[in-house]
């Protein structure tokens, strides 16, 4: 008990302090949380992702084992909720907005602010990894589930050259691969806006929570906030074992699968003609009820 109160107010009661101003500066003050989103997509998500590939020391091995887990435990999550669809007898519009609310979290806001609190630059070099990888993931087969072939992968392939964050990763790859250096003031200019990504993306979250309605039809959000909040460290567990992943990259791996759909869920949503309100439930519900699931999973698995 004495860990579990640790975890949940040393390093996720913060966040959801942060994610509170962000709530309230929209509630009170009305503030445009679309150009923040914009600055933290466009700017200084893509430099955190860049300044932390760039000049990480993980091993290329353990490098491709972390890419390995994130698309696999995305991809099962995914197989989990089409079962659950089938029993349910979902419509294919129900059906595509469980699947992107069970499979794209919230890796990046919450799960690598989490990871640096309790870790530090270890734990948060190996969920940057995650959170581009489920970025990834979430702007092709997510824009492709959401569409249910109404969107070309022509128009997808469109959309993915338009990501800053796919040209960040490409060039950190780059550099990584072979070690080439990075001009100082350069350098440091981007790992300066990318330490600025982390708290801005919580502020962003709370303000995209106080926009969202909660009206709709309950029936598909219990059992969608049950497999992304069970289902996802279970997952997690299973996959880490399979791959051998061990310390830090083992811990940072099942918090991460273990995180609340993400917000992005919803702009898909909205994209695609999906329910939003059943998914504004789902990320508002799994993101209350996340501290307490997150910090039980750490506590009876010792990360």
């Amino acid at each position: 008990m004495n860990v579990f109160l640790h975890v949940l107010t040393q390093n996720i009661l913060p966040i959801m302090l942060v994610v509170s101003f962000g709530y309230l500066l929209r509630r009170r003050l009305a503030l445009d949380s679309g150009t923040l989103s914009s600055v933290i997509f466009y700017i200084l998500s893509p430099c955190l992702v860049f300044s932390s590939l760039a000049t990480s020391n993980l091993p290329a091995d353990e490098l491709a084992v972390l890419v390995a887990f994130s698309a696999v435990s995305i991809l099962v999550t995914g197989g989990l909720a089409l079962v659950l669809a089938r029993l349910l007898h979902l419509d294919r519009a129900a059906l595509a907005t469980l699947l992107i609310v069970a499979m794209f979290v919230n890796a990046g806001n919450y799960g690598l602010t989490l990871l640096q609190l309790r870790y530090g630059d270890e734990g948060l070099a190996r969920g940057v990894v995650y959170y581009v990888t489920s970025t990834i993931m979430a702007y092709t087969l997510g824009v492709a589930i959401a569409s249910l072939g109404r969107v070309s992968w022509r128009a997808t392939g469109q959309r993915i050259v338009r990501l800053p964050a796919v040209y960040a990763v490409l060039l950190a790859i780059v550099v990584y691969a072979f070690r080439l250096p990075v001009p100082a003031p350069l350098m440091n200019g981007i790992t300066i806006a990318g330490s600025g990504a982390i708290p801005l993306m919580l502020v962003a979250l709370g303000m995209q929570i106080a926009d969202m309605q909660p009206e709709a039809d309950g029936r598909l959000v219990w059992p969608a906030v049950g497999l992304r909040l069970l289902g996802g460290p279970l997952v997690g567990i299973a996959i880490a074992a399979l791959l051998g992943l061990q310390g830090a990259g083992r811990s940072a791996m099942i918090i991460e699968s273990a995180m609340p759909a993400a917000v992005i869920n919803l702009i898909l949503a909205a994209e695609f003609g999906l329910p939003t309100s059943t998914v504004a439930r789902i990320v508002v519900f799994s993101t209350l009820i996340s501290p307490l699931t997150i910090a039980a999973a750490i506590t009876v698995l010792g990360l």
